[in-house]
């Protein structure tokens, strides 16, 4: 007869089987915008696997500024290696076929999805949550910010994934940390900067404040993540002089502005680092901020359901009055949840960048809240048939929505239909890098280019600058989704 550890995960596998046939059937694939982020990791993981190294065939003008990455294609300087290196198993296993290489990046993420279901499901069963495993396995299945997450296969979900087994990790206050346990807490901190570079300081604040890190075991966890992120720094410091090099960094405040409006700065040649706007326009830094602000607090509905918001903040209001606990899960996770919106809101405003916590907060608004159900003594009947009413609230009377998310969804499906005629263009043109505005095109083609709408000043620019692209031709797929979802 199996034992309580066997039954979990026995369960935990039943859970996530279920969630991914239903989210199968729910949400099949869709087209992707014409200038989604995959297409651009995937061309780095076709030229990974050819042995090219990080190779990127999507070139943003901004990028040619710099003299190190004034080549089409250029070295990858743009993002982190760690999702290029993921993607690379799907491109692998479809060979020469972009389509399949898509397909099958796609049923990744949907994996992704399971294995962070199924981590989920056996935490709550472990500490004796088993009543919040339907609610909150229906909520991440109806949710809006997922369904676009995963169904652009975008990098947050992977994030999400090492997120929660690294939270899941710190709760267990009882356990003895060890140095094989350092060393693990420092490898997942080192795998989520990889695939974001811009959260590498969210593990170590779960490290340090929930997971009472101090001494000897956070030293290993420190010396293990730098250990996973010194061959890039030294990658990067080779080429470009500076080891936390990115490109964002040099435009990404500007993005969106009345001065820069859209993404005007990244068809420019004209890169600008944050802290040179900083000290010489901190106005513009301030008014964005403010319009980020802003834009993440009232959309706080569009990627969880305000029913679930109000219980679960309740719950832990509630909880840290009567307990005064500074580790209470829901006060570290909003710690975190405003401190990416501080971080975020300067720089670019998308709702997708919230999917890497929503799993594990909603997670714990749940668990908050049955915890206090039962802490009103409801008795089980009532407990269930309370987290039934909620749920049923967050599915049908207040859910998540992204009104921006379904328009750019469409339009993408709409753009999708105009890739085969402006593939069959590109494939009569002289081989060689093109200007285009499709990602897409580049990718399903074969080709490397310059990202670019029409721009007849940057474009004599960069002929005059990149000797390559002095006769490259025009190839465009015509009017494309912005593609963000961001609402």
């Amino acid at each position: 007869m199996p034992g309580p550890l066997a039954k979990r995960r026995l369960t935990a596998t039943a859970a996530a089987v279920a969630l991914l046939g239903a989210w199968l059937i729910m949400h099949p694939p869709i087209a992707h915008h014409a200038n989604s982020d995959l297409y651009g990791h995937l061309s780095v993981a076709r030229h990974l696997v050819r042995g090219d190294g990080f190779v990127n065939d999507v070139v943003y003008p901004l990028s040619l500024a710099f003299p190190f990455a004034a080549s089409v294609p250029q070295p990858m300087i743009h993002r982190p290696p760690g999702y290029p290196l993921l993607l690379t198993l799907p491109v692998v296993l479809a060979g020469d076929d972009p389509a399949r290489a898509q397909r099958l990046a796609g049923y990744l993420t949907v994996l992704l999805l399971g294995g962070l279901a199924w981590l989920g499901v056996r935490f709550a069963l472990q500490v004796g949550r088993g009543d919040v495993v339907v609610p909150w396995l229906v909520v991440l299945l109806i949710n809006p910010l997922l369904h676009m997450t995963v169904g652009w296969a975008q990098v947050e979900i992977a994030v999400a994934l090492l997120l929660m087994l690294l939270w899941i990790r710190l709760q267990d206050q009882a356990r003895t940390i060890t140095t094989r346990c350092a060393i693990l807490d420092g490898l997942l901190a080192g795998g989520v900067a990889l695939l974001r570079a811009d959260l590498f300081w969210l593990p170590w604040l779960w490290l340090v404040w929930r997971g009472q890190r101090r001494g000897q075991p956070l030293i290993i966890a420190m010396i293990c993540w730098a250990a996973v992120l010194a061959p890039w720094w030294i990658r990067n410091a080779l080429l470009t002089g500076d080891p936390f090099f990115t490109l964002q960094a040099h435009g990404e405040q500007l993005k969106e502005t009345v001065l820069w409006p859209g993404y005007a700065i990244y068809v420019s040649l004209s890169p600008e680092s944050f802290w040179h706007t900083l000290i010489h326009d901190p106005g513009l830094i301030l008014r964005k901020m403010i319009s980020g602000l802003r834009y993440y607090i009232t959309r706080l509905d569009g990627w969880l359901p305000v029913s679930l918001w109000v219980s679960g903040g309740f719950a832990a209001v509630l909880g840290l009055r009567a307990h005064r606990n500074r580790r209470n899960p829901l006060l570290v996770l909003g710690v975190s949840l405003a401190l990416l919106t501080l971080a975020y809101s300067p720089l670019s405003h998308t709702l997708r960048y919230m999917a890497v916590i929503l799993p594990v907060l909603s997670l714990e608004l749940w668990s908050a809240t049955a915890a206090r159900l039962e802490h009103n003594r409801l008795g089980r009947a009532g407990r269930y048939l309370s987290l039934v009413v909620l749920t049923a609230a967050c599915v049908w009377i207040l859910p998540a929505a992204m009104p921006g998310w379904e328009r750019a969804r469409d339009h993408a499906a709409a753009s999708a239909k105009t890739l085969p005629d402006a593939l069959t263009r590109l494939a009569d043109t002289p081989s060689g890098p093109v200007f285009t505005d499709s990602a897409a095109l580049l990718w399903y083609g074969d080709r490397s280019g310059v990202w670019l709408h029409e721009n007849s000043e940057t474009k004599a620019e960069i002929r005059t600058l990149i000797p390559d692209m002095k006769k490259a031709p025009t190839v465009s797929q015509g009017p494309n989704a912005d593609g963000s979802g961001a609402d």
